[in-house]
């Protein structure tokens, strides 16, 4: 199976499509930056990328949506004369890593009391909580909608949601989007405070079982060191994206 960040989910829709990109929003959660953004199908010249700079802000603006985000196309580096310009106005320049593995190479020594199980509705809240302190990192409105978005997510049954429980405590967490050849592992948290204990590899075993005749995917930081235990645990880089975000635009 060829692998690509195509693969990967996102909820965005696609608003508009050109030959250059494509641009994706999501309306449930607007100050999603992840689901509203400029997808590049190739790598724009700095004339026509400010050029659907202008469009997206005033798009954008126009909804009361405050930042620009672009996707730059997979293992392509982006350009010195665009990284001068993205630079120039404040833009916040970030990679992402892909990983697969196949659940029967996945290697992990857990010793770990946590008790990891689908949420149900008596931990649906605890989960919709501890998500929510995680993404107010990136403020209150996308926390708060954020929230809301899980809930509905849990009805609606659009993803596999998983929790890890200590004590009677949820403590970790972690979304699973399943396809006919795919379960990507999405948005895997611990609290800091239980941290280093083996959870989220026990976590990830979790998802291995239930889903070992498929290819496990996820993508990482290219900052970040969980990266590193990826690769220990049997994971296989795929490829990289670049991407360029600004928040509070004019």
């Amino acid at each position: 199976m060829n692998l690509t960040f195509s693969n990967i989910y996102n909820p965005g829709i696609i608003e508009k499509e050109t030959n250059e990109f494509s641009h994706l929003a999501f309306m449930e959660v607007v100050d999603m930056y992840d689901g509203n953004f400029i997808k590049w199908k190739e790598m724009p010249t700095l004339e026509t990328l400010k050029q659907v700079e202008t469009y997206m802000k005033e798009t954008h603006l126009a909804r009361g949506q405050k930042h620009v985000k672009f996707v730059f196309p997979q293992d392509e580096k982006i350009p010195d004369v665009l990284v001068a310009y993205l630079t120039e106005q404040q833009y916040d320049l970030g990679t992402l890593e892909m990983y697969a593995v196949k659940p029967k190479t996945f290697s992990a020594d857990v010793i770990c009391s946590a008790k990891i199980q689908f949420v149900s509705e008596e931990t649906l809240q605890a989960y919709s909580t501890i998500q929510y302190e995680e993404a107010k990192q990136w403020g209150e409105s996308y926390a708060l909608s954020k929230h809301e978005m899980l809930k509905k997510d849990f009805r609606d049954k659009r993803k596999q949601q998983i929790v890890a429980i200590i004590d009677g405590q949820v403590v970790g967490s972690t979304d699973v989007i399943v396809r006919d050849q795919t379960a990507e592992i999405d948005n895997l948290f611990v609290l800091p405070s239980f941290q280093r204990q083996g959870i989220g590899s026990k976590i990830q075993q979790f998802v291995m079982k239930h889903h070992e005749e498929k290819t496990i995917i996820l993508v990482a930081d290219g900052e970040d060191t969980p990266k590193d235990m990826y690769v220990k645990q049997g994971y296989r880089f795929i490829g990289f994206q670049y991407n360029a975000l600004k928040t509070d635009i004019e």
